[in-house]
């Protein structure tokens, strides 16, 4: 498939979209099912590349994957590491693949695989996992690019975060569910990811409190869980992208399966650029703001502002009336979009210590541009349904990593949307 769209921008947005299932909670929810021996089925998750991936890599260690619609079944049964290596080029194809590490250690003694990839916003170092399979008993050696941990039982043990991590902590949640002991979680982070991964893991069987909060505490059952059903939380991040679509060009957008208490910061800032929003349920629309006023963001943990809605955001203060700073605290290389809204008109100047300074102009305008991962390639798509004119944006094949049929649901609101044939992209006309 081509890495390429056009889009016709500069015309506003109107009707309804439906947000897909969790991406980063549907990968947590996969690795989970190694907790258990038997079938598992995860409803509401997406055919994505990073689930298919996700997928290949539980077949690889011996487990069968197979999906009906929107819903996986996972059967476990049969799994063993050492006889069925998880090839390199799968690792490195997706930041999430860590999650196997706890829950092979836990169920099987021992884990192997190359340090993981994905996108390239920063080194995201593996430390927070390492440390807490360590903590509970485990022996783990880097050697060659590549993860080895070994133990012969997990024990409860309490494993202080120094960095909060949303991975880092599932991998230690899903780890002490099969230790000997108690183990306490501070400083965890309190995504709405983690708290479902929390959820699916006591409908498999495992005893966790403090479910919301920076202090978990999991009462291992020292043996395996059982397998479950499960329907995958909403994607928050997917709905939030929408919500600054919305207050950037909405005539009104209508978006659904959003639970506004996981976006409350969202909410609160696009308020404040001037966007009027409506919340009935989980439906929320949102009027784009006439007279967008700029305002500050700084990224962090939950519930602070998220690191992966602050290049859509960017966008959105690009176009307002001022100067606004944008604080990067979570990756160090969160803002390879930059260039490409510069490109479409944009004012950005970064600055040292990971801001941004926006200077909002009048409109964007269209412009060959490619995103080098998930969240800026969202970004610059939002970017090109603004800017007037047709652009063209690359990275695709970061979009279909994250976004389901997001080119169908853009469609469906009245966005002039193609993916481009192979090489097309270099020619300068695409009306």
């Amino acid at each position: 498939m081509s890495d390429y769209i056009a889009i016709n921008g500069g015309h506003d947005v109107t009707g309804d979209i439906h947000v897909s299932g969790s991406k980063n909670a549907g990968l947590a929810l996969m690795a989970a099912t190694l907790l258990a021996s038997g079938t598992s089925t995860i409803q509401v998750i997406p055919p994505i590349s990073d689930v298919n991936n996700m997928g290949r890599i539980l077949q690889c260690l011996g487990a069968d994957v197979s999906r009906v619609d929107d819903t996986l079944e996972i059967n476990t049964t049969n799994l063993d590491t050492k006889r069925h290596p998880i090839p390199d080029e799968l690792v490195g194809s997706l930041r999430a693949s860590i999650l196997v590490l706890g829950p092979l250690v836990a169920r099987l003694g021992y884990a192997k695989l190359c340090l993981p990839g994905g996108c390239a916003i920063g080194s995201r170092p593996v430390e927070e996992h390492l440390r807490g399979i360590e903590k509970r008993g485990a022996t783990v050696d880097i050697i060659n690019g590549c993860i080895e941990a070994q133990a012969s039982r997990l024990l409860g043990a309490t494993v202080n975060m120094e960095t909060p991590s949303v991975t880092g902590t599932m991998n230690v949640m899903m780890a002490a569910c099969l230790a000997h002991g108690v183990t306490r979680v501070h400083n965890a982070v309190r995504e709405r990811e983690v708290v479902d991964l929390a959820h699916f893991l006591i409908s498999m069987g495992a005893d966790i409190s403090g479910i919301g909060t920076d202090c978990l505490v999991i009462v291992g059952r020292g043996g395996l869980l059982s397998p479950s059903q499960y329907k995958v939380t909403e994607d928050r991040i997917e709905a939030g992208t929408f919500l600054i679509l919305g207050a950037i060009c909405g005539n009104p957008l209508t978006i659904h399966r959003c639970n506004i208490e996981y976006q409350a910061m969202l909410v609160k800032k696009l308020r404040s650029v001037g966007a009027v929003i409506d919340v009935v349920g989980n439906s929320v629309t949102v009027h784009k703001a006439e007279n967008p006023v700029p305002v500050d963001i700084q990224t962090g943990p939950y519930p602070a502002f998220p690191t992966d809605l602050q290049p859509q955001f960017t966008v959105l203060l690009s176009l307002t009336h001022g100067k606004s700073r944008v604080v990067e605290t979570v990756f160090e290389s969160r803002f390879g979009h930059c260039p490409g809204l510069q490109a479409m008109n944009a004012k950005i100047q970064i600055k040292p210590g990971q801001v941004a300074g926006v200077s909002g102009v009048q409109k964007l305008s269209a412009a060959l541009v490619a995103g080098s991962d998930l969240r800026p390639t969202a970004g610059l798509v939002l970017a090109a349904i603004a800017a007037h004119g047709t652009s063209v944006v690359g990275g695709m094949k970061y979009i279909d990593r994250g976004y389901f049929d997001l080119e169908k649901k853009l469609e469906q609101i009245g966005v002039i949307v193609r993916r481009l044939p192979e090489q097309s992209h270099i020619n300068s006309k695409y009306d």
